[in-house]
This record gives C-alpha cells, sequence and structure tokens, in this order.
C-alpha cells in the first residue's frame, strides 16, 4: 500500500508539469511561473500546517532543527535545481534525453542513500536483485521515452561538443531530486511532521526563484507585465508541488529512498502516458504503442522488485 502511495505521490508530477506549461503561456517566461507554482504550494503546505496546528498537535517550531545537520535545509535547493534545470536543458541536449538522464540520476542516487544510509535514512543493503530491479525500471523508461517517441521527441539539431557536459548535468539534477526526497524526509521526523518539513522546502524554493526571477532581465519583465488570460486549472501547479514535496517526505522515513523514489517514478511514468493518451490539461493526444505499453509494465515490475526484494 505504501508503494501504492508512493506511485500516487509520483502521479501528480506530470500533471504539474502540465499545468505549469500552460502558466509558463499565460507569463512568457519559465522562471516566474515556477515561482508562482513554488508560492500556491507554499501557501498550501503552510495552511495545512497552521490547520493541523491548531486542531491536533504543537504549532510550527523550527528551532527542533537548528542542532541537525546542515543538509536538513537543502531541499529547496535541490528542487529549485531540478526545476530549472529542465528548463536549461532542454534546448541543449532535446526533450527524451532530457526526460531520461534525470530519472537514472534518481534511481542511482536513492540506492547509494539508501545503501550508506546518507542524509538520515536507515541503511540498507542494496543487493544484486534490487540493482536489477533499478536497472528493469531504467529499462522501461527507455521503451516509453526513447524508442517509443523518437520520431516525434528526438532534439532537432546536433549536439554540440559539450553536449556530454550538459548530459552529466542531467544526471546531477535527477541526483538533486532524490536528495530531497531524503533530506525532506529526515527534516519531517526531527520536527515531527512532513508538512512543516514541506513548508521548509517550498519556502527556501520560493526565496530562491524570486531572486531568480527578478536576477534575469526576461523573468523579471515576464513577472511585471502581468499574466494572461487562461484556464482555472493553470493555477493547480502549486496545489499538485505540495503534495508532491509533503508525499514525498512522509514516505521516505517509512519504505526507504529507493523505494521511495522509484514508486514515485514508475506513477510519474504512467500517468504522463495517461495524460497524453487523453489530453488532459491541454496535452496534445497521443496513442500508446505497443512498445510503450511494455515500457510501462517494465517501470512497474521494477517497482515492485526495489520495494519487495
Amino acid at each position: 500500500m505504501l508503494t501504492a502511495a508512493a506511485m500516487a505521490v509520483g502521479a501528480v508530477i506530470p500533471a504539474q508539469t502540465a499545468v505549469n506549461s500552460r502558466l509558463r503561456r499565460s507569463i512568457g517566461a519559465p522562471i516566474p511561473a515556477a515561482f508562482i507554482s513554488f508560492f500556491v504550494a507554499f501557501c498550501c503546505a503552510v495552511l495545512l500546517a497552521l490547520v493541523l496546528a491548531a486542531t491536533t498537535g504543537p504549532g510550527i517550531d523550527l528551532t527542533r532543527a537548528f542542532g541537525e545537520p546542515w543538509w536538513v535545509w537543502i531541499g529547496g535547493l535541490m528542487g529549485v535545481i531540478f526545476i530549472t534545470g529542465n528548463v536549461i536543458l532542454f534546448p541543449k541536449i532535446g526533450a527524451v534525453e532530457t526526460v531520461v538522464l534525470p530519472i537514472l540520476g534518481q534511481v542511482i542516487m536513492a540506492l547509494v542513500i539508501d545503501n550508506f544510509g546518507l542524509f538520515g535514512a536507515v541503511q540498507t543493503d542494496v543487493g544484486l536483485l534490487r540493482v536489477m530491479g533499478a536497472l528493469v525500471v531504467v529499462a522501461g523508461i527507455v521503451l516509453v521515452h526513447v524508442v517509443g517517441r523518437a520520431p516525434r521527441s528526438t532534439h532537432a539539431g546536433e549536439a554540440p561538443a559539450s553536449a556530454w557536459a550538459w548530459r552529466a548535468f542531467g544526471v546531477f539534477m535527477g541526483m538533486c531530486s532524490a536528495s530531497q526526497t531524503a533530506a525532506n524526509g529526515y527534516l519531517g521526523e526531527v520536527l515531527g511532521s512532513s508538512i512543516q518539513a514541506g513548508s521548509v522546502n517550498l519556502g527556501v524554493g520560493v526565496i530562491l526563484l524570486f531572486l531568480l526571477s527578478i536576477g534575469f532581465t526576461n523573468s523579471r519583465k515576464a513577472l511585471l507585465s502581468g499574466i494572461e488570460r487562461g484556464p482555472w486549472w493553470m493555477w493547480l501547479g502549486g496545489v499538485f508541488g505540495a503534495i508532491f514535496v509533503i508525499g514525498a517526505a512522509t514516505l521516505s522515513p517509512l519504505i526507504g529512498t529507493g523505494a521511495t523514489v522509484i514508486g514515485i517514478l514508475a506513477g510519474t511514468i504512467i500517468a504522463g502516458q495517461a495524460i497524453e493518451r487523453f489530453g488532459l490539461f491541454g496535452s496534445p493526444r497521443s496513442v500508446l504503442q505497443p512498445v510503450r505499453l511494455l515500457g510501462l509494465l517494465l517501470v512497474f515490475a521494477g517497482a515492485v522488485i526495489v520495494r519487495v526484494l
């Protein structure tokens, strides 16, 4: 059931991506759109934390984390790197590798965190079977994102000689995402609430993205010029973001970073295909090819292997 919950948390990511893409069209720049999404998510998390504190427990007390390791505060930074990194990578290496390489980084870092007990995670030996399960997930992702959609998703134009550096950055982005999940999980245990940990994570992200928004001329102009009208659901990206951050922080201490990340990836891939298949949130419709269906089955099977074994 907890693995299924991780998959449900992962399912909000493609929905958030689609919604934020629509918000970006109304704003005219990606970084201000990410800032607004983070701000909405931060407001949702803080409101929920205040409601729960008023009804069931003590109020928000960040002093509990002051004596903890420095890395308890890095969740927001890791999230910003992941979001802005996607914006940077797309024109550099194309859509396919922008999707696949961070996922590879997430899988690698999640297993490393479990194996060495990093970020306060419970140390769990990563045996051969779990590594094989992670490789099955990667194989499924390749089938879904490379083989199943290569004709319309590959990058137009030849990659420059520096493309390998950008590819390495893509893997690093994924490692940051997995580190965010583990660090937020630990902070949630320290504060006694994953919701409070999520609020801290999102608050740091809001500050960083605001600084980026006013630091770049195009972003600053887009932020100050106003937002064009659009569908009501284009504001839901922040709600989805809050669900993801709080959900991941809740699950990571319970089932381990590796199982949480793999479950989230499985949910992300499956939900992404559903959104494309039915054209949800303004996404273009696509037909689910047999090779992509096989990839989805491999992703699910790999997630089960990593969790059970």
